[in-house]
């Protein structure tokens, strides 16, 4: 039919393809003929049905490049289904292995010679497939499982690298050389299963060692050899990580603890044979570093995507590995002897970054530029990494901040716009590092007030994130440029907010109690803060700042609401007040929180919600209501001024006296500054005055205390009457004169 097809003119011809039609029917009833033969009648024995069944299957493949993909998927399916439909009593992983590289073979050359990319696919989705039912086999009966699970993923890993990586690309001139994601992908997908694989084998680590090192070689000879697929160094390192990872311990995790809990846990232990860990952990990430480096040194002409992938491999797996390392031998401690790796792996990337900018300076591509700053980024951060690993209180938080402030400066110095997703990467790092562990430097930060290792944990990063933000937005202002401002007003807030608690409490910064200074300093930062940052966005413009401002605001008010108001309050908590009156601790609890009030609600008018304006000048008013109220409590009580203890005849005169001076002070400011809401403050005053004094001094006060009362209540409401007249003769008096210098009406 095939060869007769075009001698008939039937429209129905290319439609339906009736020689591959026939074909696959033929292929499908000689599969189930064959599987009959076996499974329903015994007339073939297992090794024969399987030899048969991939034979017909492999055929159909072969027709399939003649005949259409039709036939390639019935054959494909047939293939991967044929060591499934033959039983055995002792299963035996390695035939079904090697016909599976053939199968894979024979599929792969197809999907090259026809250019199905689908086909290719279906090869890699069933090789993942029989990973997974390879490793579901009785390991009783197979004692050789996993050498044989590894071997298969290694042969089909092998193969897709070859049919999907070097042979497609060999011919792609490094300028065309874009990632190729499918190839990347197909890649991924087997490496990542062969992690599983390898993390599965705890009972012989070399073996998985050595399997870890035959897929980096695969992934590192395609990288190097088909640009498109140039993720396959990086993930060579994800293979080096991993094995990193799963090293074993010299302690071995509880048994009932669950698989993966296992293995998390025992990344945390000291690795057996520690020389050859250190060895490992020493030159394969470098050789993987150094095949990137080089091959990138030679693309000059590189796509910038294809150029992220190698500078990513050429910085990373170093980098990864050195961290990873400092955690599996010291946890986190002091070592001096990995603060000299740090230097020597900074001094090497210094090295790579220098000759990457030599050969720039002889051809400028953005490929060369890109290697330049990745490698003297990761200078900066194995620098930071080495800090963090020889100072006592060091911890990757700090390191992480300076190289984020070493990689802006790499990025805008040689501008390098991949590089500002690096910063945000690294502050992502940070801000999830905070999160999780808000301390940083643990619960004992040093005796001494202010210059403590409270001021490096959080200073540092706090100064880093902030120059970070000003190079960056020196060439733009993006995403990376918001960040590291949000990192630097958090990283001060937490600075200002653990010293005070530092100075408060004998230097614990963890105390768990407070008392009414410390919330008046809580406060008063907050609020002084929120000033400085409003300050700051009415020069920049910024978002961060303003929205920064808001919160640090609305932060402070809750403080001042809950902690002076009433928890830490002297009247309800029977705290002692310190020091004389009118000088006492009450000045910094509530006196220095409503004064930086002011200031913040007078930075914060016309620029801000006027619900957060109003919010702060009532917090003001209330702070400094508190202050002159609970002082003059003070006055009479001393230092306990609980409010179950007896009120006197002058203290009660005294409150009147107070409260109406303090609205005289808010009339003046608001005069002075003509700031409407210090009047109606100052009115609200007068008028809780007038109601104390009619209803509460009537009838708790006698003979002189009550007229001396009338009389202050008097004198103030006659000044207050005198300066309001004044202000609105002013204004008349203004108005007129408006009204005379206006031209006459028209007729």
């Amino acid at each position: 039919m095939r060869r007769r097809e075009r001698l008939f003119d039937l429209p129905v011809l290319p439609a339906a393809h009736i020689p591959s039609a026939l074909t696959s029917a033929a292929t499908v009833v000689a599969l189930g003929t064959t599987y009959a033969a076996h499974a329903l009648y015994g007339f073939l024995d297992s090794g024969p049905a399987f030899l048969v069944l991939g034979a017909i299957a492999l055929g159909a493949l072969a027709a399939a490049a003649v005949h259409g993909p039709a036939l390639a998927g019935v054959g494909l399916l047939g293939a991967y289904a044929a060591p499934a439909l033959v039983s055995s009593s002792v299963p035996n992983p390695w035939p079904v292995v090697v016909y599976l590289g053939v199968v894979g073979a024979a599929a792969f050359g197809l999907a090259r010679l026809r250019d199905w990319l689908w086909l290719a696919g279906g090869v890699v989705a069933g090789a993942l497939l029989w990973t997974g039912l390879l490793m579901a086999l009785d390991d009783r009966v197979a004692q050789d499982l996993l050498t044989a699970v590894m071997a298969h993923v290694l042969a089909q890993l092998g193969l897709a690298a070859f049919f999907m990586g070097i042979e497609p690309h060999s011919t792609t001139a490094d300028s065309d050389a874009a990632p190729d994601w499918i190839g990347h992908a197909a890649l991924l997908m087997l490496v990542l299963i062969g992690i599983v694989v390898m993390f599965s084998d705890s009972a012989d680590p070399a073996r998985a060692q050595a399997f870890a090192l035959i897929s980096i070689a695969i992934l590192v000879t395609t990288g190097f050899s088909a640009a498109p697929v140039a993720g396959a160094m990086l993930m060579a390192g994800l293979v080096a990580v991993a094995v990193m990872l799963h090293w074993k311990g010299l302690k071995v995790p509880p048994s009932d603890m669950p698989y993966y809990l296992r293995q998390f846990q025992q990344a945390l232990f000291l690795p057996e044979r520690i020389d050859a860990f250190l060895t490992f952990a020493t030159f394969v990430p470098l050789a993987i570093a150094a095949a990137a480096a080089r091959r990138l040194m030679r693309g000059a002409a590189l796509p910038i995507r294809t150029a992220s992938c190698l500078a990513a491999a050429a910085t990373l797996p170093p980098l990864a590995a050195l961290v990873i390392a400092y955690l599996r031998v010291t946890q986190f401690d002091q070592s001096i002897r990995f603060a000299a790796a740090g230097v020597l792996l900074s001094a090497l990337f210094a090295i790579g970054a220098e000759i990457f900018q030599r050969a720039e300076s002889r051809a400028a591509t953005l490929a060369l530029r890109l290697g330049t700053g990745s490698l003297a980024a990761a200078s900066i951060a194995a620098l930071a990494l080495a800090m963090t690993c020889g100072l006592e209180r060091g911890y990757l938080t700090v390191a992480f901040a300076l190289a984020a402030l070493g990689t802006a400066f790499v990025a805008v110095r040689r501008d390098i716009p991949v590089l500002r997703y690096a910063v945000v990467a690294l502050g992502m790092i940070v801000l999830a590092r905070v999160a999780w562990h808000p301390r940083i430097m643990g619960a004992s930060a040093g005796a001494t007030p202010i210059f403590n290792w409270l001021l490096f944990g959080y200073g540092v990063p706090a100064a880093s994130f902030a120059l970070a933000a000003r190079l960056l937005g020196s060439r733009t202002d993006d995403i990376s440029v918001r960040l590291c401002d949000g990192l630097a007003v958090l990283f001060s807030a937490l600075l200002v907010g653990y010293e005070i608690r530092h100075l408060l409490h004998g230097g614990d910064p963890l105390y768990e109690g407070s008392s009414h200074v410390e919330m008046g300093l809580q406060t008063t930062a907050s609020l002084g803060l929120s000033y400085v940052l409003a300050r700051l966005d009415l020069a920049r413009g910024n978002p961060v700042f303003r929205w920064g401002s808001i919160v640090l605001g609305c932060i402070a008010a809750a403080v001042a609401f809950v902690g002076l108001g009433f928890d830490q309050n002297p009247l309800f908590s029977r705290q002692a007040i310190q020091g004389a009156p009118w000088i006492s601790s009450l000045s910094i609890a509530y006196l220095m929180p409503g004064a930086m009030a002011v200031l913040a609600a007078r930075a914060a008018r016309d620029v801000r919600p006027a619900w957060y304006v109003n919010m702060i000048a009532m917090l003001a008013v209330a702070l400094l209501l508190a202050f002159v109220t609970l002082e003059v409590r003070h006055m009479f009580q001393g230092p306990v001024i609980h409010w179950w203890r007896r009120t006197g005849g002058a203290e009660q005169w005294a409150y009147s006296v107070a409260w109406l001076a303090l609205g005289l002070a808010f009339l003046a400011y608001g005069v002075a500054f003509r700031s409407k809401p210090a009047r109606l403050a100052s009115a609200a005053l007068v008028v809780l005055s007038v109601l104390k004094v009619f209803l509460l001094d009537m009838q708790g006060l006698t003979g002189l205390w009550r007229a001396l009362s009338f009389i202050s209540l008097g004198v103030v409401l006659i000044g207050i009457g005198l300066v309001y007249q004044r202000l609105l003769f002013q204004h008349s008096a203004g108005a007129r004169g408006q009204d005379n210098a206006a031209p006459p009406p028209s007729a």
